[in-house]
């Protein structure tokens, strides 16, 4: 959502709402998870025999935005969008996500994030498709978060590269009113960041018997 200063205008983007990575897990999600939900359309695929008691750590790539696509919002029709991820950019992003996996899918006696290929090893690589700001960086206005993400994950054998689950979907960043300034799109981007972990650790303590 994009809501002006000025009160002139306000516009709701709708989406189609389930729990955010929810499908990681055959069976129901767990309530806890209700805390991390965001609004996702996601069209998921885990074969029947997938079982991830099989590994017990993870090797995380780097967040990708290679190939990111910038959409401008669909309320900005007519006039100058610009947006531009930056190197300084990308190397915060990637750092941030590799952080949140850590505390997430390591933290409290989790499984640890490694880098060998090796058996017993799951490999998670998520790719940022394209971003939907709901404001230019120095527009002085408020949103409902700060845009939408449509985000696209596999996990793997770590070991011989077999396809385990995939998923592909958009996803809102940040759900609260507030100021869109940097620290705001940090702060929606570690809490999102912060959720996929989360759902990561929780499809695998399912399988592992944990829950």
């Amino acid at each position: 959502m994009y809501l002006k200063e000025n009160n002139k205008s306000q516009r709701i983007l709708a989406t189609i709402c389930a729990l955010a990575l929810g499908c990681w897990t055959a069976g129901a999600v767990a309530d806890d998870v209700a805390e991390f939900a965001a609004p996702l359309k996601v069209e998921y695929e885990r074969p029947p025999g997938v079982d991830f008691s099989l590994y017990d750590k993870l090797i995380v790539n780097d967040l990708d935005v290679d190939e990111t696509k910038i959409v401008p919002p669909p309320w900005t029709e007519g006039e100058t969008f610009k947006w531009k991820i930056s190197e300084r950019n990308v190397g915060a992003l990637q750092s941030e996500f590799h952080e949140s996996m850590e505390d997430q899918i390591s933290g409290d006696d989790g499984y640890p994030i490694v880098t060998e290929h090796e058996e017993g090893s799951l490999e998670l690589t998520v790719r940022i498709v394209s971003f939907m700001p709901y404001a230019q960086r120095k527009d002085k206005v408020i949103t409902k978060g700060s845009g939408e993400m449509h985000i696209s994950a596999e996990l793997r054998d770590g070991q011989n590269g077999q396809l385990l689950a995939i998923y592909e979907g958009p996803q809102e960043v940040g759900s609260d009113y507030n100021e869109n300034t940097d620290f705001t799109r940090a702060k929606n981007l570690k809490k999102l960041f912060d959720s996929w972990g989360r759902r990561v650790r929780l499809a695998l303590d399912e399988d592992h018997g944990k829950n």
